[in-house]
């Protein structure tokens, strides 16, 4: 019974392209797997100074102070603001039509303008992550601003982990590493015997006999894109082959 599951369920994966041994001979190609690549506007923009910030704006002309946002990967380019309509006042500042918010940050009390992913600025209804990911940046999330009172639903810079595309061991967070034998490479923790030791709540399966990965659970397929992109994006499932057995939870499993 138990080799009879087992097939089963390495068949189910190869569906979703998982398990070696069972591809196509198609090319994988060579496509880009950064994921550092900031915003389209230049609010939003990766940056290691404020003078790195808006370079389309004459000087003076902006609403407020520039900013390079250091509390965010990557940095993030921003300036001070009092209400919304401070953002995208100045000529040249706003490169696209997307929505952007006056809100402090955190804790720091300053109010400052950020790519909007409030519900009334997304249309059609759409998820707010796939929102962020797919306007904004695939490595940008849906947050809150954390401003208390003033708080708004900003697009920025997530902490890719667990999941993210990669290249090679360099690319990704602390002690997870890069497997690349899956398109755009999965950064994850391998060698995993069992669901505890794996990172939070993500879920030790099994890539082919030998060699186990830790993938991240996810709710919708935008969790998968989540520092991937749609040319990588993994597929949300619960059908893949967990050491501890069944499991009601769905993980990200990439494209082989």
């Amino acid at each position: 019974m138990r080799n009879a599951f087992s097939t089963l369920i390495t068949a189910t994966i190869c569906v979703a392209g998982w398990l070696g041994g069972c591809g196509s001979d198609e090319d994988d190609g060579d496509g880009d797997t950064n994921t550092t690549g900031g915003s389209p506007e230049q609010t939003g923009a990766i940056c290691e100074v404020a003078t790195d910030c808006y370079p389309e704006v004459a000087d003076g002309e902006l609403a407020g102070d520039a900013l390079c946002l250091s509390e965010v990967r990557g940095g993030y380019c921003t300036h001070t603001c009092a209400t919304d309509d401070d953002c995208c006042a100045a000529a040249g500042e706003c490169e696209t039509d997307l929505a952007q918010v006056c809100s402090p940050f955190e804790s720091t009390g300053q109010m400052q303008c950020f790519l909007s992913c409030e519900s009334d600025d997304i249309p059609d209804d759409r998820d707010d992550q796939a929102y962020c990911q797919q306007e904004a940046s695939r490595d940008f999330i849906c947050r809150s601003s954390g401003g208390g009172s003033n708080n708004r639903k900003i697009c920025v810079p997530g902490d890719c982990g667990l999941g993210a595309a990669c290249d090679d061991d360099t690319d990704c967070s602390g002690d997870l590493s890069c497997v690349g034998e899956v398109k755009g490479g999965y950064c994850t923790q391998t060698g995993c015997a069992t669901n505890d030791d794996c990172p939070g709540d993500s879920r030790c399966a099994r890539l082919n006999d030998d060699t186990s990965y830790c993938l991240v659970p996810c709710a919708a397929e935008s969790d998968c894109s989540f520092c991937r992109g749609d040319e990588f994006a993994a597929t949300c499932t619960t059908e893949a082959n967990f050491v501890d057995g069944d499991d009601s939870v769905a993980v990200c499993v990439p494209p082989r």
